[in-house]
């Protein structure tokens, strides 16, 4: 079962209600600006072009627009993309461009980004084949040797825990929230993940961060890479 639109904007309008996040996720911070990479880091001044994949309410965006960095977003409806638009203009930002999109379907020219950031939004695919396809319109709009930031589910999360296995990668979530009922992608182990990375990327860096927040157990995989130069 897909969720419609409708249970996506519903979602996100219930939480603009509540304290939405404001500020960026940590270990994405950390993996960007901090010294963390073995390899050399991505440039990030007012040249970079961002793009965040799934970009919720923008919160992922804002080191980047502070910096001065060119930025876009994608959200799965045109209302959720408005909602974001608004959020990041009356926070100051006014040439940010948040635009309806997907994994699969990126509404942006070739090679138009220097970073992607994928946070927690990869595994939404319900097979290989559209996981692939996925990885294969992140390379599409990235320049060569621009880098790609990801997070996805790690077997350690509940989310993946409560989920069940209907295939090879494939899980259908269940007592977790609206989403129940959907089919997920999920990697096991980095091993995987760098497998399926290593199709359209290079210079692939990997972590893992678990996390213990008093209910919820809380498991995610991380990846740093760079576009294959041909």
């Amino acid at each position: 079962m897909i969720k419609s639109e409708d249970d996506w904007s519903k979602f996100h309008m219930n939480k603009i209600k509540d304290n939405y996040p404001v500020w960026p996720v940590e270990v994405m911070v950390k993996v960007l600006f901090g010294d963390y990479l073995r390899n050399e880091k991505l440039a990030i001044n007012s040249e970079t072009k961002v793009l965040d994949i799934g970009c919720g309410f923008g919160n992922n965006l804002l080191p980047f627009l502070v910096k001065g960095c060119k930025c876009a977003g994608i959200e799965i409806t045109d209302k959720i993309a408005q909602l974001t638009q608004n959020i990041l203009n009356v926070r100051g930002f006014k040439d940010v461009i948040i635009k309806k999109g997907s994994n699969r379907s990126i509404p942006f020219k070739d090679e138009e980004f220097n970073l992607i950031i994928s946070n927690n939004v990869l595994h939404y695919e319900k097979d290989e084949e559209s996981y692939i396809n996925a990885l294969r319109e992140y390379y599409r709009v990235l320049k060569a040797g621009g880098g790609l930031f990801l997070m996805t589910v790690g077997q350690g999360h509940d989310i993946y825990k409560n989920a069940n296995i209907i295939g090879a990668h494939q899980f259908k979530i269940q007592d977790w929230d609206f989403r129940d009922g959907e089919q997920y992608f999920y990697v096991s182990n980095l091993k995987y993940l760098e497998y399926y990375l290593s199709m359209f990327f290079g210079d692939i860096e990997l972590g893992q961060v678990t996390e213990k927040l008093i209910k919820v157990n809380l498991d995610f995989l991380i990846a740093f890479c760079r576009k294959k130069i041909k």
